[in-house]
């Protein structure tokens, strides 16, 4: 068995190592090639076999009772088992996948799900870092390339054995990886029993060779089966488009090389043309960022390039010495952390712009495409099948699709994009009307264009089902997932399905909304919540059969909503609180509720001393738009003039003009408060106030605005004409506020020194 069975250990997408898969099965001829793979897609191998351009993608997938989990096996041209397929099929072997099928999770999650484990040991930490230092490479990646993908092709094997024998250590394995190495090895005796007197070539991770070997060696030879997936479990692998930019290690694809445009030029013209090319791609990104690079700076780094290479003993620039040379030579200003490559890990926001930009250019940015013909999940035949009946035909120019929710006939189609949409399929895009049921006007339309990640992106969207309304659903579910305990995602969740005609009966949210409405203290979560539930029942027409179950959440929303406002110490979503309560008390008749309660609650809040400044501003806004006397012109200017505090005011005025801005265009006695406070402050004590003054009357649209600045024009004694005309121009000034408040301080702060010089009277 030991001469038969020959395992090649690699590491994934590098192009020495599918060079080195390819030369081992077309040299020894095998009659069978095991490859590393999902053994649950072996009955569909020949959907690899057609004309695809890659990179694509196994897509396998698994969804029960607790949600749906995705999982990849992506393929490159410089990709060992891609290149392990394009021998065995020139050499008539037969290739088969021989992991256990990807459902089967380990505990590093799906996105991991083919990257070797050796770099958590403690042992690869001690070898990585005794051969960078010998071999003056910094980092992972740049120690591979030293060794391994400038190696002479005679050479790469007795390396990657060499190597992969030094981390794993004698006797050395991983848990988590036991059951995975029993099931290769037992494929592997079994392909050695039906391959007779020919050999068995097997294509791994080079961490696996030991264990593998192993376990070939206990095993019986009997063909292992396959685990089926349990009872209630869905489960399926179709193949779907990839992109350079998923494969990078950098993206978090612990399995990836760090830059795959880049080694996909390794592959297939070699290190010099690679480095080349590297170099305009860099180049073209930095000055895409406005970087100029100009022909002597190019010179520069091709010389420091060449020069590092000679220095590190490589035969050509490598990727490391390309971008430290582009380091040396283009960038000017000190690093606040190491670079990116000298690292494992992804990228984050602290690391520099240009280096990121670096990185990206050699990752690429291609994508796959597959081949016509190939097998589909469900999922894209019955999406189809729902657009032609609504007569809707996405091309590459957008298409106009749209409603009114008022009109049965338009609800289907309506329903059918808010599914998509909640699929987040690409080319999918709202352009009117509502963003859930919060606006008056329930019209809406969308732009829908045939995106070129519209296929792949139904494929990977079919974990969550076969059929696009059970699909919807799931995927809505899904991202309500760790959602549970927030009633504000609780009630977008609701409105979203109910919308997308996927939660028509929906008792168990109901009740989670039911339950997290008692548990919160949030007011401004709950605020949140309240709103969408009004809006919901508000326009409940297109949802008549549903909105009865809604009417006692309605009201124990109010409920809380009082109690928590009432006991509220701050003003951390006061506002939206409030907001909620207005509009539920709108649906009163419908719902029932305590409106002489709440009366009472706003009334202590709004006239008493013990609110915060924004609650006690919205319990105000709350009586004006129920037209409460409490809430009269006059009694709202008494107490703005109580709330007149440079610290204060602008709070106050953001609560009663979120709640009720439309009902401020006429109060002309508390613009008249709001302006004979202005005229009591000193300049600095106006510029402290300012942010929280711009805040508050950002609540009113522009027009609204204007028409404000036109009654405080009156009252500061313009004529009605000359106030239209100075409050346009205020309106339309193109200086920003910021920038006027800048200038204001500085002259301030200049009249402050003139003053201390005795320099200030003066004309």
């Amino acid at each position: 068995m030991a001469d038969r069975l020959v395992i090649v250990g690699v590491r994934h997408h590098s192009p020495a190592s599918a060079r080195l898969a390819h030369q081992t099965i077309v040299e020894t001829r095998p009659a069978i090639v095991l490859i590393e793979g999902p053994s649950d897609f072996n009955d569909h191998f020949d959907d690899l076999r057609l004309a695809h351009q890659l990179p694509i993608a196994i897509f396998s997938y698994c969804a029960d009772a607790s949600g749906a989990r995705a999982f990849y096996t992506p393929f490159a041209a410089s990709s060992p088992e891609w290149r392990a397929m394009q021998a065995s099929w020139r050499t008539g072997a037969k290739p088969m996948f021989c992991d256990l099928p990807a459902w089967r999770i380990d505990q590093r999650g799906p996105a991991n799900r083919y990257a070797d484990p050796h770099n958590l040991h403690a042992r690869y930490q001690t070898l990585h870092a005794a051969l960078e230092t010998k071999f003056s490479a910094e980092g992972q990646d740049a120690l591979w390339d030293a060794v391994v993908e400038q190696a002479p092709p005679d050479k790469v094997a007795p390396i990657l054995e060499a190597y992969f024998d030094a981390l794993r250590g004698e006797g050395e394995h991983d848990p988590r990886e036991v059951e995975r190495e029993q099931y290769m090895g037992a494929m592997a005796a079994w392909a050695l029993a039906e391959a007779g007197d020919r050999p068995v070539v097997l294509i791994c991770g080079g961490w696996h060779v030991a264990g593998i070997r192993a376990a070939a060696g206990a095993a019986d030879g009997s063909p292992p089966p396959p685990p089926a997936p349990p009872e209630g479990m869905r489960a399926a692998s179709y193949l779907t488009p990839y992109s350079y930019p998923r494969l990078a290690s950098f993206a978090g694809y612990a399995a990836g090389m760090p830059s795959p445009a880049y080694y996909e030029r390794v592959h297939a013209e070699g290190l010099d043309a690679a480095a080349d090319w590297a170099m305009g791609a860099i180049g073209d990104a930095l000055r895409a960022r406005g970087l100029p690079v100009s022909t002597a700076d190019k010179l520069v780094w091709r010389t420091t390039a060449l020069a590092l290479a000679r220095l590190r003993g490589h035969r050509a620039p490598l990727r490391a010495d390309v971008l430290d040379a582009a380091l040396s030579a283009l960038v000017k200003d000190a690093l606040e952390r190491p670079v990116a490559w000298t690292r494992p890990g992804v990228l984050s926001r602290s690391d520099d712009d240009i280096v990121v930009a670096m990185l990206r250019a050699l990752s690429g940015s291609d994508e796959g495409r597959l081949a016509p013909g190939v097998r589909q999940p469900p999922l894209v035949a019955d999406i189809q099948a729902r657009l032609d009946a609504q007569g809707i035909e996405p091309g590459r120019r957008s298409t106009l699709v749209e409603g009114d929710w008022r009109a049965p006939e338009d609800r289907p189609r309506l329903q059918l994009m808010r599914q998509l949409l909640l699929l987040n399929l690409p080319g999918v895009k709202p352009v009117s009307g509502p963003a859930h049921a919060d606006d008056v006007d329930l019209r809406e339309q969308y732009e829908f264009a045939r995106h070129p990640d519209w296929l792949g992106a139904v494929i990977e969207a079919s974990r969550f089902g076969g059929d696009l309304p059970m699909a919807a659903a799931a995927a809505l579910d899904a991202w309500l997932t760790d959602r549970r305990d927030d009633p504000a995602a609780l009630a977008q969740a609701l409105s979203r399905g109910l919308f997308a005609g996927v939660f028509m009966n929906s008792p168990l949210l109901i009740d989670d909304l039911s339950e997290a409405v008692a548990g919160t203290h949030d007011l401004g979560a709950l605020g949140g919540a309240g709103r969408r539930l009004a809006g919901l029942f508000r326009y409940g027409e297109a949802f008549a059969a549903q909105m009865q179950s809604l009417n006692g959440l309605c009201a124990q929303v109010f409920q809380r909503l009082l109690w928590l406002c009432e006991g509220a110490g701050a003003d951390a979503g006061a506002i939206a609180a409030v907001l909620a309560a207005r509009d539920l008390a709108r649906e009163s008749q419908a719902l029932g509720l305590d409106l002489a309660a709440a009366q009472d609650v706003f009334l202590r809040l709004a006239l008493g001393d013990s609110a915060a400044p924004t609650l006690a501003g919205a319990a105000l806004g709350y009586l004006a738009a129920r037209g409460a006397p409490a809430a009269r012109s006059d009694a709202i200017a008494e107490r703005i003039l109580r709330f007149g505090a440079p610290d204060r005011l602008g709070d106050f005025l953001g609560g009663l003009f979120g709640v009720a801005r439309e009902h401020m265009g006429e109060a002309e006695g508390a613009l008249r408060a709001v302006d004979r406070l202005f005229g009591e402050w000193s300049d600095s004590e106006f510029l402290s106030a300012l942010p929280a003054l711009r805040g508050a009357f950002a609540w009113f649209p522009p027009r609204e605005r204007e028409r404000l600045a036109r009654v405080v024009l009156q009252q500061s004694g313009y004529a009605p004409a000359l106030a239209d005309a100075a409050a346009i121009d205020w309106m339309r000034q193109r200086a920003p506020i910021s920038d006027q408040a800048a200038a204001m301080a500085a002259e301030q702060a200049a009249l402050a020194r003139l003053a201390r010089y005795g320099l200030d009277d003066f004309d």
